[in-house]
């Protein structure tokens, strides 16, 4: 495939950078901990801005930092919809089964649960997250933007959901890959357009050895199972400038990530956790500083035309389900 053909000269400044400081991410953390306890939980949104507000903007691609425009203020009418709406659900499961007949109001309320909550919550929370966080992103000044359409999104989710049920979990990675393909393939950056073209067969692949080979040896190979995960994302991930598309590339190698792995392990198990900001700057240096762009790329044409878009209740849904984007 053309998107595949192209040689990446590494002597070019396309690598990713990023410059975060564990001292610095440590501050940030602990005030964030102290400031949401002491509001009861309240703060979490204004935490969670700032967060990212540091990592994007420690994050450098051809000599320009990215930026997250997402407020606390945004962030808190999301967190307040998202709980209003688990807590309300909540209340009626908890009417359902405190019914005269509990056996067969559990079985119903169990079962409206389940629905409720994979059928709909889970792909509403992906979708949305996944909008708000793009659209929320800028990049010498050219923001993000997405233009998918739940709709179409959730005909995709139903249908992935119910071939992965009837095969037992088997069709999983091809969910994942379907999913990822939709998302990517509607986001942009200004006039410049992302696509994936990853497989499902090559990630059940990845999975398969990952997971044996990991149980095998006691851990030892989840490194490289995470730089297999890791490169499969970037290196089947296109750009598209209008004239030329042209993949991404991963260079990160099993062992580096090992290295920075296996230490960072220890440095939380001595610390007790402590440490644990200066593990996440470790760990996303090694990440984004093996990753690069085609040098063959135009990126100095990019043009705006993103969309205004701050809606984040589908963000702050996916906290709640404990449910991360990781690709």
């Amino acid at each position: 495939m053309d998107y595949t053909d192209e040689d990446f000269d590494t002597d070019q400044d396309r690598f990713f950078g990023f410059y975060g400081r564990g001292s610095v991410y440590f501050g940030i953390v602990a005030i964030n901990l102290v400031l949401t306890i002491l509001t009861f939980g309240l703060y979490y949104p204004w935490a969670k801005a700032r967060t990212r507000n540091y990592l994007w903007n420690e994050t450098e691609l051809l000599g320009s930092r990215f930026t997250f425009h997402g407020t606390g203020r945004e962030m808190f009418k999301g967190f307040v919809i998202a709980y209003s709406f688990i807590i309300l659900f909540y209340i009626f499961y908890f009417w359902l089964v405190s019914s005269d007949e509990p056996s067969l109001w559990l079985f119903l309320g169990f079962f409206f649960f389940m629905f409720v909550m994979f059928l709909l919550l889970i792909p509403f929370a992906i979708f949305s997250s996944w909008r708000y966080r793009v659209s929320r992103t800028s990049w010498r000044g050219i923001y993000f933007s997405f233009d998918g359409r739940f709709s179409e999104y959730y005909v995709l989710f139903l249908k992935y959901a119910g071939i992965t049920l009837i095969t037992f979990g088997l069709a999983a990675p091809w969910m994942r890959v379907a999913i990822q393909r939709y998302l990517m393939r509607h986001t942009q950056l200004g006039s410049m357009e992302l696509d994936f073209h990853g497989e499902g067969s090559d990630l059940f692949l990845i999975n398969l050895v990952g997971t044996i080979l990991s149980y095998i040896t006691i851990g030892l190979y989840i490194p490289f199972y995470t730089k297999n995960r890791y490169n499969f994302t970037v290196n089947h991930t296109t750009l598209n400038d209008g004239t030329i598309r042209r993949r991404m590339n991963s260079i990160l190698t099993g062992s580096e990530l090992f290295g920075v792995m296996f230490t960072n392990f220890m440095l939380l198990i001595v610390t007790l956790g402590l440490a644990f900001p200066f593990t996440k700057m470790r760990y996303l240096h090694i990440l984004l500083s093996s990753t690069e762009v085609s040098p063959q790329l135009d990126f100095d044409g990019i043009e705006q035309t993103a969309d205004f878009y701050n809606r984040a209740t589908g963000d702050e849904m996916l906290d709640i389900l404990d449910i991360d984007i990781d690709f």
